[in-house]
């Protein structure tokens, strides 16, 4: 079948049309197809290249002209399986990275007690622009946010030289609010305390009571459950014990029978 070229000349065809006045407007489109003109070569050729990430995806060895294979014959071009590009997905997109998905990953990692803290889903009022000169903000509670964010802030007003000191001293700012926000919290706990106020159980002490409660129940329905097995065993040893006394009853039964049959049939004969 031939190559169908009708698409790729259609500049060429255009333009002539434009000149001879067969067309009397530019078309929309004619800037941009004569700016970047569609390809006209149309032998394929492996892609060696990935577009997306313009890294080499693999690349052809010199073929080894001392070999001989067992034809006898020289190898002097590729063969159709070394043409082919082994990667399948070389026009796959790649996966979108940010550097603030890597710092928060590493932060929860090093902080796994961070993300044990309650968190407010619902915003009324979302502070779109916040200056991330200082560690805490108006409105947002003191988190690992907060550490991203400001080490991003280091980076861009060049604070600091690498990601590593940035990160640092955006730790050791939180560090040092976090110390003083717990210290604040137990100076005010004690005070309520002293004017006499009553707190409540704590949110792990709630749960630990939860958590016996329902080992307590698991204990009693594993003590009733070893009763139940207790009572079957023995109920089927009992079963077994007189049946085999009812079968040895009706033994000896058999034996007297037998006995006085055959003391019978003695004392017959000797009569006769």
């Amino acid at each position: 079948m031939k190559i169908q070229t009708n698409a790729v000349n259609v500049l060429e065809r255009t333009s002539a049309y434009l000149r001879t006045g067969v067309i009397k407007e530019t078309p929309a489109w004619y800037n941009v197809v004569a700016s970047i003109p569609p390809v006209t070569k149309f032998t394929r050729e492996p892609h060696k290249i990935n577009p997306s990430t313009d890294k080499k995806v693999s690349e052809l060895k010199d073929p080894d002209l001392e070999s001989v294979n067992r034809n006898g014959l020289y190898k002097t071009r590729f063969n159709a399986l070394e043409r082919k590009v082994a990667n399948k997905q070389i026009y796959k997109p790649p996966k979108l990275v940010y550097l603030e998905d890597k710092i928060r990953t590493l932060f929860y990692k090093q902080h796994p007690w961070e993300l044990a803290r309650p968190k407010i889903v619902s915003e009324n009022e979302i502070n779109t622009n916040p200056d991330w000169k200082n560690m805490l903000q108006l409105g947002q509670p003191l988190d690992g946010e907060n550490v991203v964010q400001r080490t991003l802030y280091l980076l861009k007003t060049k604070e600091q030289s690498n990601i590593t000191d940035a990160y640092d001293q955006a730790r050791l700012e939180f560090y040092r609010l976090r110390m003083q926000q717990e210290l604040e919290e137990q100076v005010a706990a004690e005070e309520a305390e002293m004017f006499g106020s009553v707190f409540g159980p704590s949110t792990i002490e709630h749960g630990v009571t939860k958590e016996q409660q329902v080992i307590e129940k698991w204990k009693r329905d594993a003590e009733l459950q070893s009763e139940l097995l207790s009572a079957k065993k023995e109920n089927a040893s009992k079963a077994a014990g007189d049946a085999s006394a009812v079968s040895s009853e009706k033994q000896v039964e058999d034996d007297v029978v037998n006995f006085d049959e055959s003391t019978d049939a003695d004392q017959e004969v000797l009569h006769f």
